[in-house]
């Protein structure tokens, strides 16, 4: 849960730490050449709360410098730790341990420094060679023009060097500062941030914009699938993911984030859904929840349909296109080098994304022992499971035309029911042990054995309530059957 006093409590800090060091550095040969940069800058005129505290210093090695000088004039350098320097491109990471400004304790803050810079790049490489430059020469660099403005923290002023981040912050326009080719060719990863923040505020991308992104799309084949995943995740968590494939799909960045997905494109549907396999999926997207696996779930949910579709006496079908949508999840998740945590919560999502279809309207056909069942089967992927289901349930096409699979209320009444019948996610309390069937069978340890524990917990699913003496008389009658068959 997010706790907002935190985030605002953490933004007074922030204010107090620039305003801190703008008094600091007066009279020094800092003054007028220490900036709050980028995202700080950009969220502090738009309202919004960051935790971004970065500072551009207008001097030769002017991070590492600034960085020691601040340190050492307040008594708390600390070789190696405070600050902590990054050589390779004239970076430090220093705090304010101890400092306390009009009552408040500055220690907690982190700050960043670095040098105005021009950087060179050469291709396939996301580490540019970086020298020197002015403020002018930095801001023209930077990805777009809304996290190029600078503050001067000496007299609070905002520095708009490239004269187009405070009208496109207005107007709502995400663009480069130069030429996009060039800003995309120097860095990839670039197109991925570019349609990630305008997705994030749900602003406008030039058509001059999206025909770069396009010419240079095939370059995102240099940059290192950890990144391309990050830049995926923060796209997933916006509140216009679907917004952000689309885009993807459009510039063509699609082809080298997730291919696989280009082939529900236009692909036509059974009599279940109005819209194609593609649109269906933003959809669903579009409704489920905002955390990583459901957004995932969501996005993946149908992928298997491309691999399942069959035409059978003219009618469309989808047979099993969950389980080859699940092995298909572990292919593409593992290959953006997902952790196994999220790919295992992805693949039960999708793989038990029709678990209820059968269920009812308002899930009126099925029974407590099945709602049981679903949630042994599913444990922890259950609320995951259960928001895409909802989300697919609600996508099918206009509730007015009477869409067959269109179930609005039914996970709510699953959900309400699951309340009711308690928590079966973990290990079920059933009244005998796997000892208890030795004993009562005289068997010795082997497959029969887990085949009457299987028997006994399917009957607890179906009566929690079941006694010791039922248990062991179910055990005896079970072991009986299987004996028999035997002879």
């Amino acid at each position: 849960m997010i706790n907002m006093k935190h985030i605002l409590y953490e933004s007074i800090v922030h204010k107090l730490t620039l305003q801190y060091i703008g008094e600091l550095i007066k009279g020094t040969e800092w003054e007028g050449k220490v900036f709050a940069a980028g995202g700080y800058v950009r969220d502090e005129l738009m309202g919004i709360e960051s935790k971004d505290l970065d500072l551009a210093v207008a001097s030769p090695q002017g991070g590492v410098r600034f960085a020691e000088w601040v340190t050492k004039k307040l008594g708390i350098y600390r070789p190696e730790s405070n600050p902590v320097i990054f050589p390779t491109f004239g970076t430090a990471k220093f705090n304010l341990r101890g400092v306390n400004y009009k009552g408040h304790d500055l220690s907690d803050v982190d700050i960043e420094t670095v040098m105005t810079r021009k950087e060179q790049y050469k291709f396939g490489s996301r580490k540019p060679e970086v020298d020197y430059g002015t403020p002018e020469q930095d801001v023209m660099r930077r990805d777009l023009t809304i996290n190029s403005l600078l503050k001067d923290l000496s007299t609070g002023e905002i520095l708009d060097l490239t004269g187009k981040g405070l009208e496109d912050i207005k107007s709502g326009i995400i663009r480069t500062p130069i030429e996009p080719n060039i800003i995309f060719k120097e860095d990839p990863l670039r197109m991925l941030r570019a349609i990630r923040f305008t997705v994030k505020y749900d602003w406008k991308l030039p058509y001059h914009m999206i025909k770069a992104l396009h010419a240079n799309a095939y370059m995102l084949e240099t940059i290192s699938k950890e990144r391309i995943q990050d830049e995926l995740n923060k796209i997933l968590l916006t509140q216009n993911p679907d917004k952000g494939i689309r885009l993807l799909q459009i510039t063509g960045l699609l082809k080298y984030v997730a291919p696989e997905l280009q082939d529900l494109v236009g692909m036509t549907q059974n009599k279940y859904h109005a819209w194609d396999a593609y649109k269906h999926t933003m959809y669903v997207l579009k409704a489920t929840p905002p955390r990583l696996v459901t957004r995932l779930a969501g996005l993946f949910h149908d992928i298997g349909k491309s691999t399942a579709k069959k035409v059978i006496d003219n009618e469309i079908h989808f047979y099993q296109h969950e389980d080859v949508g699940a092995d298909m999840v572990r292919e593409i998740l593992t290959r953006l080098k997902y952790p196994n945590e999220i790919i295992d919560s992805v693949m039960m999502a999708v793989k038990h994304h029709m678990r209820t279809k059968s269920f009812g309207k308002d899930a009126e056909k099925v029974s407590d022992k099945s709602l049981r069942k679903l949630q042994q089967d599913l444990g922890p992927h259950l609320e995951d499971t259960l928001d895409l289901i909802h989300a697919d349930n609600i996508s099918h096409g206009p509730e007015k035309d009477n869409w067959q699979h269109n179930l609005p209320g039914q996970v709510a009444k699953i959900k309400d029911r699951l309340k009711k019948l308690g928590d079966f996610t973990g290990k079920l309390n059933i009244p005998i042990t796997g000892a208890d069937v030795l004993r009562i069978t005289g068997e010795k340890p082997g497959p029969i054995i887990g085949q009457l524990l299987d028997v006994l917990k399917d009957k607890f699913l179906e009566n929690p309530d079941i006694s010791n003496s039922e248990a062991e008389d179910l055990i005896k009658s079970e072991y009986e059957k299987i004996q028999g068959e035997k002879k």
